[in-house]
């Protein structure tokens, strides 16, 4: 990598923080409660610098974001950036599927378990929960798989609740992220093709 290219790299990342975090954020308080609409608004603004790109109305900006684009979606990492992005949208959105599971099917544990935390009047644990349940016919290997899940759930229903419901709110904007980016990832492969394959076409 020289010295030119990573300059360009630092460009995109500091323009696309600058502009999509804050709207992310915006958009989840003000704009759309529903995730779907969080979506929505994110791809507006990405479809809008790919159209002034494609008509170079962003001057220098635009050179730039073009050729990161082909080098991004073209080069030998594009298969590590697509593994990533799966993986981080697997995680970001089991997060989400753990919390509302800890305040809905593990909501009375989670309470009980809370309570007995931080009840500073209570020295003895008299805590009582009912767990995830068991099932004879189930495989061992189910159960256990069964059993982490409802101490995730509740462990992060806790932290939600401690955060402000903002820790939801947070894997929910980086989850729409990621699945904005592979969106994109796909979009920018159609759109923009390599040099050579510009030349000799």
């Amino acid at each position: 990598m020289n010295i030119n290219d990573l300059k360009e790299k630092c460009i995109l990342i500091g323009v696309s923080a600058g502009i999509f975090l804050p709207f992310r954020l915006l958009a989840s308080q003000y704009l759309a409660e529903h995730w779907l609409g969080n979506l929505g608004f994110a791809t507006s603004v990405s479809l809008l610098l790919l159209f002034l790109t494609k008509k170079n109305k962003l001057g220098k900006f635009g050179e730039i974001l073009k050729n990161q684009i082909r080098k991004t979606v073209w080069g030998r990492s594009s298969g590590l950036i697509i593994f990533l992005l799966l993986g981080f949208t697997i995680y970001f959105g089991s997060v989400i599927i753990l919390v509302n599971q800890g305040n809905t099917i593990y909501r009375d544990d989670k309470e009980a378990l809370f309570q007995d935390i931080f009840n500073k009047e209570s020295a003895n644990s008299n805590l009582k929960i009912n767990g995830p349940g068991t099932n004879s016919e189930e495989f061992i290997g189910f159960s256990q798989i069964r059993y982490a899940e409802y101490v995730f759930a509740i462990s992060y229903a806790i932290l939600n609740d401690l955060t402000g419901d903002w820790l939801a709110s947070i894997h929910l904007i980086l989850f729409m992220e990621q699945v904005e980016m592979i969106g994109l990832f796909w979009l920018y492969r159609k759109m923009f093709r390599p040099i050579n394959a510009v030349r000799f076409s």
